[in-house]
């Protein structure tokens, strides 16, 4: 195997900023491609390395995987993540690195030889392709396009009785051709296929660099923007910006799935030496993720759960007292996380007895329920950093803090830093405690706490801010969020309107993943009135992060059924 990839590098020069590989030649009559790779040791200890990793248990429609060997475990993590079923198609995606298609796109009739075994090429799905000849044709290119050479193997082991439908993509083709492609490949694309995209992502970047044009991929990716997507550089952001496109709006368009980044690494996290010119990776999965999905995880990369307001009193303390009502709520929230580390904002004050005069619009709650049911749900921080953490004044606020520090439930307010393993989170709000007519609190001083070092530590602001029942940011939150982009953050995080954002938001490019709302989480109100969300928040080593959205029950209606 060594010997073919050095033999690839030798044959590969540039002229002109162009690649160029040695000329095409084509197996005799209709032959299969002879192996590429040899050495089939480097998939089988690939394969192995994932082997104890839980495939998903909802079906997948797609995945990004590298085709960089260097990462090999990271090609077999994402087709270990899809093979808990079937599939009787493949469609792979891949650059054209040798510029060697005449036309925009390729693809073959012809199947593959592999060290693991052979696989055939779905000759109808091929055929419907060619017709399209004004931009696909049949090409032999395939011999030594790494692009879809090295997934076959995988492709072989996982799924022996899936065909494949090759497509190698030329760089000269613009969005408009990607969405030629892609409506031509929407008659092939059925639910017995899977789509690979083969991807290698930023290339020829020190580290620094690539973690920042990694961030905006993802960010991209997690907004699902087609527009931000078709803006992103080749090859800043990735070797193919074609094929991450026209795999996102399949996904989008065919299935309704969303992308799962599961990996993300750099090609200096292989080596001790230091790599000037680095490629990273990303592994991504693209489902529906509907409840009691196991969420496929290596465990090198940690995932947070961050939701929004929670109080437990007044209506909501009544129902959670209720026989099995706290059980039926505790467990729905653990089926999403896994009981993984989860932060909320905690609305009130908390105190070992409540007061019957106490108004409503004043919020506390005994010191035993919230306690008991912050450690059940396996609270790893709470944020005090809200207008109603000081509705009891300095006293009440250092009740709070001593029912906290008692349970071992770590807390942060104002401008304070909850530090994670990996992550570090700040607590600021816009918005005083209820009572005051102030506002707008949040000073340049302020904001300067969300300024941190070490850039591998991504830093997140938990921000409580805006109007209450609007979900859209007015000029002031435009202005804070844009402040926060320029110190650093890697996601931006609001609570306080009662209702949820629908989407996540990629802020200058996708320098930030901007959620404005979480809505509620644990709150007595009704779902005519507010709704909530909670983000999944997964930490990569080079310090890149990934979030996804999560549409929740309304839970204070679940315990009053």
């Amino acid at each position: 195997m060594i010997a073919r990839l050095v033999t690839v590098v030798i044959v590969s020069v540039v002229l002109g900023g162009r690649a160029q590989a040695a000329p095409i030649v084509c197996p005799p009559g209709t032959e299969n491609f002879a192996p590429f790779y040899d050495d089939a040791k480097l998939f089988k200890d690939a394969i192995a390395s994932v082997a104890a990793i839980q495939p998903s248990n909802q079906r997948l429609t797609g995945i990004t995987v590298p085709h960089h060997l260097l990462a090999a475990d990271l090609v077999a993590l994402g087709f270990r993540a899809a093979s808990g079923f079937r599939y009787k198609r493949i469609v792979i995606l891949s650059p054209d690195h040798f510029h060697k298609t005449h036309n925009l796109y390729a693809t073959t009739l012809r199947g593959f030889e592999t060290a693991l075994g052979p696989v055939a090429a779905d000759s109808d799905a091929v055929r419907l392709l060619e017709a399209h000849g004004d931009m696909v044709e049949e090409s032999c290119l395939f011999d030594k396009e790494h692009g879809v050479r090295a997934m076959l193997p995988f492709l072989h082991h996982y799924f022996p009785e899936a065909k494949i439908v090759p497509v190698a993509m030329s760089v000269k083709a613009k969005r408009a051709d990607w969405d030629r492609l892609a409506e031509a490949l929407k008659p092939i694309v059925d639910h017995d296929t899977l789509i690979v995209e083969s991807t290698d992502f930023s290339h020829y970047l020190p580290q620094h660099d690539s973690r920042r044009f990694d961030q905006q991929t993802l960010n991209m990716l997690a907004a699902g923007s087609l527009d931000g997507i078709a803006a992103l550089s080749q090859p800043d952001h990735a070797d193919s910006v074609g094929a991450l496109y026209i795999q996102t709006r399949l996904q989008r368009e065919l299935f309704g799935a969303q992308p799962l980044v599961v990996a993300n690494e750099n090609s200096q996290e292989h080596t001790s030496d230091y790599v000037e010119r680095t490629t990273s990776y990303v592994v991504a999965l693209f489902g529906t993720f509907g409840p009691s999905f196991n969420n496929p995880a290596r465990p090198k990369d940690r995932i947070y759960y961050l939701a929004g307001d929670v109080n437990f009193g007044r209506a909501m303390k009544k129902i959670l007292l209720r026989d099995g009502v706290a059980d039926k709520i505790v467990d729905s929230i653990v089926s999403l996380t896994g009981a993984r580390p989860l932060i909320v904002n905690l609305e009130g004050v908390i105190l070992p007895n409540v007061p019957e005069a106490i108004d409503d619009m004043t919020l506390a709650m005994p010191q035993d329920l919230a306690a008991g049911m912050l450690k059940r749900l396996h609270v790893a921080g709470v944020s005090l950093a809200n207008n109603h953490a000081y509705d009891l004044g300095a006293s009440g606020y250092a009740e709070t803090v001593r029912a906290l520090d008692e349970a071992g439930i770590p807390h942060f307010g104002q401008g304070e830093t909850l530090a994670l393993a990996d992550l570090d989170l700040v607590g600021l709000t816009d918005i005083d405690t209820n009572g005051s007519k102030n506002t707008d609190l949040l000073t340049p001083a302020l904001l300067d706490r969300l300024l941190h070092e070490n850039a591998q530590r991504p830093a997140v602001a938990f921000v409580h801010w805006g109007r209450e029942y609007k979900t859209e940011p007015s000029a002031r939150e435009e202005m804070l969020a844009n402040e926060m982009r320029l110190r650093g953050v890697s996601a931006i995080v609001g609570g306080h309107p009662h209702v949820s954002s629908e989407a996540i938001v990629p802020l200058a490019g996708g320098d930030v993943a901007e959620v404005y709302s979480l809505g509620n989480f644990l709150f007595d109100q009704s779902a005519e009135r507010s709704s909530g969300s909670m983000l999944e928040l997964r930490v990569f080593s080079q310090g890149t992060i990934f979030v996804r959205l999560i549409p929740l029950p309304n839970y204070f209606e679940m315990g009053r059924k």
